[in-house]
């Protein structure tokens, strides 16, 4: 299907021209290539010398190929100078750079054409990617489309089916939202002829069929001739070429009336095939030479191989097998040179079916052989059977009967799976539902008023039908996107309550931090001081990294709670010491837990309890693990106990912030976790029934590195 994409190339190529081209040059497309040489020559800026080399390059589209390239090449030098030169000052060049970049992009293109016409199949898939990175970069969708086109038709001739559908899903893709429906129809012609090689006839027929009826809406008849030729090939497939031969010829006519000699030499290719296939050797012979002729004069090779193979047959069934075997050989050498395994493996089978009916039998195995090998690595069905099939056919002969059952098993299931009944009746079902289609069409043209208005009535109906259908999904679909949007929305409302709760507790603990610095600067040297202000400093380093993530390493959070610790250790003048111990299979290192929980009970310990006590307190933080989910922290001080700090203190609402707070968050990581995570706070007492400090639980969800 390199047919479509190739003229429809060309017609960008001319649009290019009417938008970038200045109005005098519009209507001079009938210029000859002496004329247009003078204006080339009088061309004063590079743009429009770059224009008329595009124009006399296009002048040979049909042949000589060189040509074509050597006035593309001479555009794409003068281009390169260009966006060299530009690119020192890009933010003043912008538009002209793109301009060029244009122009490149378009080279390219007619590089990879012409390159894939004449079978150097790599050197064109490295101008086809070149021109797909320019597209990508200039986000011109439209242009994306074409190169994965091109690329996907290339992999084809290569045999990779899977990775030409790969290329061509992406071309369908952006055709269909670029709303073109011309080149989306292009694109599922070219996906059509992709699984016409896998073998997968209905599907490859429903696109060919797909893509015909835009062409024929469109009066596209370059295309249109296209897609009769693979319609027909489908058909031929099957083996029922009277079809095949119908389209054939609708294609040849088409051909021949819109000049396309590439087409006409396709046509030309098909029918021969078709002849031959009715055993007409001279006929199908008339028109493969025909064909070759004009590939000849255009001077590209892609399919000329299949010529040579063609016309191999024709003398093979004429008994001539010398004529056969050196035009197969032909055949070979142009597959081998075009690095196309589907070509190299038919050429194989047929060279090994001479040596065969010469009775060489030990050739005609090796060369069968190396016919299946390649026909395995392109994934071609058809040739895949033609090996199993000769490679039964010679180990018969041979008297390797368990060979030859094997070969002609594994012939005989992909023979069934091409071939089935199913598969014949869906292709013929899905024609004739195309032309009924076209039938009808045509007959409410011609029908009674009321009969016109009966279909109009019946069309209602089926829009009816559509409209409430579409209206039930779009609901449905709107349910779905407005509940998740919710479900979505009270997530991030749950992580936002949960960084604002953080937040709130750092401001409370920088002032009391601060509070400390400045009641130690009034009581001690200034050399307590500076290392008092340095482990500070530490520790709102710390105190802000852990503020701003919503889990911390263990290790960290311990850090930052001895640096507190031992900075109230030095503002109490040793009045108190603490002691943090970990139970349990706890591994600091790995271990994430929610940051600075534990902080501001130690703070109420400190401030509330331990201060007030007239001999040393203490301090004890245990961690222990609970389970894989679950860690649970112990705040306990031997202070003076809340009720007597209540008495004493003023700020008794700061610890009923502190608790506020902490339950706010539990609450929202219970929400999170699904898990329930809480706290308590218990009054000690001693053996006296005497207040003995405070103790303070908390569970909190635990997360692994």
């Amino acid at each position: 299907m390199h047919l479509f994409t190739r003229f429809f190339f060309r017609f960008l190529v001319v649009a290019l021209f009417f938008v970038l081209i200045p109005a005098p040059l519009v209507g001079q497309s009938n210029m000859n290539i002496e004329a247009l040489k003078k204006e080339l020559a009088a061309a004063t800026s590079d743009t429009g010398k770059v224009e008329y080399l595009f124009k006399i390059g296009n002048l040979f589209m049909d042949g000589p190929s060189d040509s074509l390239l050597y006035y593309y090449g001479e555009a794409l030098n003068l281009i390169h100078e260009n966006l060299s030169h530009l690119s020192e000052n890009q933010n003043e060049n912008s538009e002209i750079i793109r301009k060029f970049q244009n122009y490149e992009l378009r080279a390219y293109i007619e590089f990879g054409i012409e390159y894939f016409f004449r079978s150097e199949y790599t050197t064109a898939l490295e101008y086809y990617f070149k021109a797909l990175k320019i597209a990508e970069r200039l986000n011109d969708d439209e242009v994306i489309s074409e190169c994965h086109s091109e690329i996907g038709i290339v992999y084809k001739s290569q045999g990779k089916y899977d990775l030409a559908l790969v290329h061509n899903g992406e071309a369908l893709e952006y055709a269909r939202h670029s709303g073109d429906s011309s080149w989306t129809a292009v694109c599922y012609a070219n996906q059509g002829a992709i699984y016409l090689k896998k073998g997968y006839f209905t599907i490859a027929l429903s696109n060919y069929l797909t893509a015909l009826k835009t062409f024929e809406k469109l009066d596209q008849k370059r295309r249109m001739g296209a897609c009769y030729l693979n319609v027909g090939k489908i058909y031929a497939a099957q083996s029922d070429f009277e079809p095949a031969l119908k389209y054939y010829n609708l294609a040849l006519v088409n051909s021949l009336e819109t000049g396309s000699k590439i087409n006409v030499a396709e046509s030309y290719q098909s029918l021969g095939q078709a002849w031959l296939n009715k055993k007409r050797p001279k006929v199908a012979r008339n028109y493969l030479d025909s064909a070759l002729v004009i590939l000849n004069e255009s001077g590209y090779s892609h399919g000329m191989n299949n010529c040579f193979s063609n016309i191999g047959h024709t003398y093979k069934l004429e008994h001539q097998y010398i004529k056969a075997a050196e035009y197969y050989r032909k055949a070979l050498e142009l597959s081998i040179k075009e690095d196309n395994p589907p070509g190299i493996a038919e050429s194989f089978i047929n060279l090994s079916e001479i040596k065969y009916l010469e009775q060489n039998l030990s050739e005609a195995l090796d060369l069968a052989r190396n016919g299946l090998d390649n026909a395995e690595k392109s994934e071609n069905l058809e040739t895949q059977m033609a090996a199993y099939a000769l490679l039964a056919q010679i180990n018969e002969q041979m008297g390797n009967n368990k060979k030859a059952l094997a070969y002609y098993k594994q012939f005989s299931r992909i023979k069934d799976s091409l071939f089935n009944e199913s598969k014949y009746k869906s292709l013929r079902e899905t024609e004739v539902k195309f032309e009924t289609e076209k039938k009808e069409n045509q007959l409410a043209l011609l029908t009674k008023k009321n009969e016109i208005q009966q279909l109009k009535l019946e069309r209602r109906r089926n829009l009816l039908y559509v409209s409430v259908t579409g209206i039930l999904l779009i609901l449905l679909i709107s349910y779905l996107l407005i509940r998740q949007s919710r479900i979505k929305s009270k997530q991030q409302a749950i992580d936002l309550e949960q960084r604002l709760l953080r937040s709130q507790m750092n401001p409370h603990f920088i002032f009391n931090s601060l509070i400390a610095i400045q009641s130690f600067i009034y009581k001690s040297d200034p050399l307590k001081a500076g290392d008092f202000l340095a482990k500070f400093a530490d520790l709102m380093r710390l105190t802000l990294e852990h503020s701003r993530v919503e889990l911390v390493p263990l290790t960290n959070e311990l850090k930052m709670l001895t640096a507190y610790l031992d900075l109230q250790v030095l503002r109490f003048e040793n009045k108190f010491e603490y002691k943090i111990s970990l139970t349990g299979n706890i591994d600091k290192e790995i271990m994430t837990i929610p940051p600075m929980f534990a902080q501001p009970f130690l703070e109420n310990s400190i401030e509330h309890g331990l201060r007030y006590k007239s001999e040393k307190g203490h301090l004890n933080i245990i961690y222990s693990l609970i389970s894989d989910r679950c860690i649970k922290i112990i705040v306990e001080d031997d202070g003076i106990g809340r009720k007597k700090a209540g008495n004493i203190g003023k700020n008794k609402h700061h610890r009923s912030l502190s608790n506020k707070i902490a339950r706010e968050r539990l609450s929202v990581l219970s929400k999170k976790y699904k898990h329930r995570f809480n706290f308590e706070v218990v009054d000690l007492k001693d053996e006296s029934g005497q207040a003995n400090g405070t103790r303070v639980t908390i569970t909190l969800p635990v997360k692994w590195i």
